[in-house]
């Protein structure tokens, strides 16, 4: 089994090899003691599955903010962990508008390490499933927006809004509804499941850790 791929950066290379060390077991690390050259390395093939960055905040030249973002610039978008030994008002902020995040002290004990880690590649992975359900679901309408023009030219309108039905779970008719609330009911269930995995996801992790 392929483990989860995470880059660490931090310009102190004894800290560097502390989460090489607490990490390596369970996630492949790649450590860099540059932002430079962590951003040249996203470039790199090997680098596209890219799961989650842990990086200092403050670092000479360019910080952990300033990384991330020139990061998204060039196209790429992953979870991240900022760590502190002094966390401001400023830098959360900065860090907020980037997306999801986690913003910790230093040092940090393992335990709220791994928590975090945890907890960010849940809420990714959920947001990644949710841009796709949102992406066929577009697809789907413009098909549908595509058919129901060349239905109607033949077929009234309100005749083709009740050719999509509904069922009970016996596979009775309950009521007839257009293909739009259809697709409403759709996303909107698939939210509530993808919520109910996660809750039970980190109800599963927080067990094994007692």
């Amino acid at each position: 089994m392929n483990k989860s791929l995470i880059a660490v950066v931090d310009d102190e290379l004894d800290i560097l090899e502390l989460y090489q060390s607490l990490l390596g077991d369970q996630f492949e690390v790649r450590a860099f003691n540059k932002p430079e050259l962590f951003l040249e390395q996203l470039q790199n093939p090997d680098f596209k599955n890219l799961e989650l960055l842990i990086s200092d905040l403050k670092m000479p030249k360019i910080d952990g903010v300033e990384m991330v973002r020139r990061a998204q610039d060039l196209g790429f978008r992953f979870p991240f962990i900022l760590l502190s030994g002094h966390l401001d008002k400023d830098a959360a902020i900065q860090a907020v508008d980037l997306g999801a995040f986690r913003l910790l002290e230093k040092p940090t004990n393992y335990e709220v390490l791994m928590s975090a880690i945890d907890q960010l590649m849940i809420e990714h992975e959920i947001l990644n499933v949710r841009k796709e359900v949102r992406h066929i679901t577009t697809q789907l309408r413009e098909l549908y927006s595509s058919v129901r023009l060349i239905l109607s030219q033949h077929i009234p309108p309100e005749i083709i809004d009740r050719l999509v039905i509904e069922t009970n779970s016996e596979g009775h008719v309950q009521k007839k509804m257009s293909f739009e609330n259809l697709l409403e009911q759709l996303e909107n269930r698939l939210d509530k499941m993808l919520e109910s995995e996660k809750f039970l996801t980190e109800l599963k992790n927080s067990k094994g850790k007692n």
